[in-house]
């Protein structure tokens, strides 16, 4: 799979974009502030309908205009296949996303068509950020390869507003338990397959990141990755997760009815990182959460090639210059033997390590790209 060609018009600082590109390294060279960012997140965003930054749809717009266009051609083994996503700023503010010309009603009628693995330095907060952040990179790479995932996410927001409305009037004297009851069957059974399809994921991307953990350090690393219900305690089976569930909503439901919110579900839970048995996230080094990130984002390449047969397009952040030599070696060297097209930014007119590599330079410079 790999991007042949992208139309940018009012894209953040791109007035007008056209390039086509190579199968193999895409090297975005410029100084900071120029643009090479933005031309990544608008493939990522073609692939995902959304930035991977946090931002809404209105803050990617030029300044000054009230729309913005991305238009990407892609090959894969089925043959080429054209996505475009217009965004209006008008009397309506309207997304609309066309696949080969068709419209689509919903986003998730988008994953799964063109699928990209991002690695950027904000990365690092999947190990010592929030759980929010752990949960985001699960759930992305299942909606990718599953959009059915991504409309239960939405229906699972739903449900979850729903509920905590619920909970909410509880003080205000307007709220009943049979009414509770009601949802909570249905946000113990949503609940249920998000966990369940999460647990399935890990199963694969685990014993695949420890592998790329091991290769970048010499086999003197071993990486885990736990779930944790609830943030607390490590479920492996997806066997008796309704139980789980039904007797933590009964366990917290005086608190959730006190405070009027939902206490657990899969917004609440967390992935424990470890790293030679001990908590990445408290005792590791900026260099650990580096190349432990480094080898989750090379197993998520194998997991979405297993899933879907083919290699997703990588799209490199500024983030070989904070690679050591044996690390970005490694990188570079599976990125070549195995096909993959790759974008990389670059403040750099070569990085070291691609010296002798089929590469494709660009030069970014206030939203203009020139094929040098």
């Amino acid at each position: 799979m790999y991007l042949e060609n992208l139309r940018l018009i009012n894209y953040r600082n791109y007035e007008f974009l056209k390039e086509n590109f190579s199968k193999n390294f895409n090297i975005l060279v410029g100084l900071n502030a120029q643009g090479k960012t933005n031309l990544l997140e608008s493939i990522y965003y073609l692939s995902t309908g959304r930035s991977y930054r946090p931002v809404r749809d209105l803050q990617l717009i030029r300044m000054n205009n009230d729309f913005f266009k991305i238009d990407g051609t892609f090959s894969n083994s089925s043959g080429q296949i054209q996505i475009e996503i217009n965004f209006k700023n008008t009397d309506i503010v309207t997304k609309e996303v066309k696949i080969n010309g068709v419209v689509k009603n919903k986003i998730s009628e988008l994953l799964g068509i063109f699928n990209s693995v991002l690695f950027a330095p904000e990365d690092l907060y999947i190990i010592k950020g929030s759980p929010a952040e752990r949960r985001k990179l699960i759930d992305s790479d299942i909606a990718q390869v599953s959009p059915v995932y991504f409309t239960k996410i939405q229906k699972y927001a739903r449900i979850l507003n729903q509920r905590n409305h619920l909970l909410r009037n509880f003080n205000r004297n307007k709220g009943s338990l049979e009414e509770l009851q009601i949802w909570d069957q249905q946000f113990i059974e949503v609940s249920k397959e998000i966990i369940q399809r999460r647990l399935k994921v890990l199963e694969k991307l685990v014993p695949l990141t420890r592998l790329m953990q091991r290769k970048l350090t010499d086999g003197k690393e071993n990486i885990e990755i736990k779930y944790l219900f609830s943030k607390r305690e490590e479920i492996k089976s997806s066997s008796n997760i309704e139980e789980l569930l039904f007797l933590e909503g009964e366990r917290l439901k005086k608190e959730e009815i006190a405070r009027g919110i939902t206490l657990f579900g899969p917004h609440r839970d967390d992935f424990s990182i470890l790293l030679n048995g001990m908590n990445l996230k408290y005792f590791g080094s900026q260099g650990q959460h580096r190349t432990a990130v480094l080898a989750i984002k090379l197993a998520e390449l194998e997991f979405f090639k297993a899933e879907t047969g083919e290699y997703p397009v990588l799209l490199l952040d500024d983030v070989l210059s904070e690679l050591d030599q044996n690390r970005r070696e490694h990188l570079i060297q599976t990125i070549k033997n195995k096909e993959i097209q790759c974008f990389i930014t670059t403040t750099e007119e070569l990085p070291i390590g691609l010296d002798n590599c089929s590469v494709t330079r660009f030069n970014i410079e206030q939203g203009k790209l020139i094929k040098m």
